[in-house]
């Protein structure tokens, strides 16, 4: 991190910088808890998992230690901001996408991947009504080769509560199409939610400006899958 950039910060705050946008608030919220460290990227994987701010504040602890970069304390800062938030100004949850609309997962998953050039997959927990609840980034290619964990996935739904979850990931090659690697993914991801009682809704493979859909192309059911 720039010699000084925490300072830089901290004046821009102080005069009122009108310019700061969410994630570089959130960013200085994070100074007292995190030392030494470029919070940055951390307050970006926050409002990525989260949506906005309301999401980050309206997060339990238990969940927000699952964004990489939060530890205890940290998620017991971000939630003491959370509940004095909703004491004094009643915080509710902001309009969160109906992922069981095709139209708005297209353009949800759209922005979520524009100008991501590397490998990369989400999973959308949802609501009984299809409204997203969080969003949670499984794999990168820069992390894991696994895409999923049955320890962690059960965790995640443990504290999150989901009815249903959609699948995203991308093919930087271009071409949409699934791949039998695909398909093996899918049949994992539907058996690891089948355990927990949450439906797979879809999966969803980004390519360029193409978004292939299981559930559309009736995939789903050529593979054997009931949600």
């Amino acid at each position: 991190m720039h010699e000084g950039h925490r300072d830089r910060m901290r004046d821009r705050l102080l005069s009122a910088d009108e310019s700061l946008t969410d994630c570089e608030l959130l960013e200085i919220l994070l100074y007292d808890c995190i030392d030494r460290k470029n919070t940055n990227p951390i307050a970006h994987m926050l409002l990525d998992s989260f949506i906005d701010l309301k999401g980050v504040f309206n997060a339990s602890p238990r969940l927000l230690r699952m964004v990489a970069g939060i530890g205890p304390r940290t998620a017991e800062h971000i939630w003491l901001y959370g509940r004095l938030f909703h004491k004094i100004y009643g915080l509710q949850g902001g309009i969160r996408p109906n992922m069981r609309n095709f139209g708005t997962v297209r353009e949800f998953v759209k922005e979520r991947f524009a100008g991501v050039l590397e490998e990369k997959a989400e999973l959308y927990l949802l609501d009984r009504d299809g409204f997203l609840l969080c969003c949670k980034t499984i794999w990168s290619i820069e992390n894991s080769k696994t895409l999923f964990e049955s320890k962690a996935l059960g965790a995640l739904f443990g504290e999150v509560h989901p009815r249903g979850v959609v699948f995203a990931h991308n093919h930087p090659s271009g071409d949409s199409s699934p791949s039998a690697e695909d398909d093996r993914s899918m049949v994992e991801l539907f058996e690891m939610c089948g355990l927990h009682g949450v439906s797979l809704y879809d999966s969803v493979i980004m390519a360029g400006d193409e978004l292939f859909s299981y559930y559309c192309a009736d995939r789903m059911r050529t593979l054997g899958l009931r949600s």
